[in-house]
């Protein structure tokens, strides 16, 4: 098993090559992540393997890694940039007026990654329809709904680093959470998917 916070250790004393491992690690994590945020209103201009791209090269970009009081607090931070970059896509889509709702969707590599974290059994049993009522489902949620289950689903983060990253305290975020996944759950139905329970932060 990979030892991520021995490698944040070596990245912090300036070990590139770990951070790069380390990043690796993640992939599949935020290749789920950025593809379930993007949802389909950003899809049709953005790829999620470009903007994971790009959070990496921001990360790999940054000179120091010593502030972080362990992986978790570093994962943290490393969802939270993808998060941004993600809003940062939309903003420009936005200012630019760009009409991307009458574009086709951009061929994923991995279109089923975000499903995998979500559900079970593994991947290898989830297909592509269940990854479309997915994305549908998500896309039906809040803007609020949609990332606290994307951190802690995906990112797999604790309740605790998830309100630390929302700005909410650790029993408002326990609540919208659950809030989230019975809606969430509720939208899946209404599309004949019925979401795996016991996982979660805590």
């Amino acid at each position: 098993m990979l030892d991520t916070g021995r490698l944040l250790a070596d990245a912090a004393g300036g070990d590139r090559a770990a951070l790069e491992r380390l990043l690796a690690a993640y992939l599949p994590q935020l290749q789920g992540f950025v593809h379930a945020r993007l949802g389909p209103g950003l899809e049709p201009r953005e790829s999620s393997v470009d903007v994971v791209q790009s959070v990496c090269r921001q990360v790999l970009a940054t000179r120091a890694l010593t502030d972080f009081d362990g992986e978790e607090h570093f994962r943290a931070w490393l969802f939270t940039c993808a998060l941004n970059k993600v809003r940062e896509k939309a903003r420009f889509h936005r200012l630019a007026k760009r009409d991307i709702g009458r574009e086709a969707p951009r061929a994923e590599e991995d279109p089923l990654s975000s499903v995998a974290h979500l559900f079970t059994p593994s991947r290898e049993a989830v297909g592509k329809e269940t990854a479309a009522a997915l994305g549908a489902a998500l896309a039906a949620l809040s803007e609020e709904h949609r990332e606290v289950i994307t951190l802690a689903r995906i990112a797999e983060l604790r309740h605790a680093a998830i309100a630390e990253v929302m700005g909410r305290s650790e029993p408002a975020v326990r609540q919208l959470l659950a809030r989230a996944l019975l809606r969430l759950t509720e939208e899946l139905r209404a599309r004949g998917v019925e979401l795996a329970g016991g996982r979660g932060g805590s």
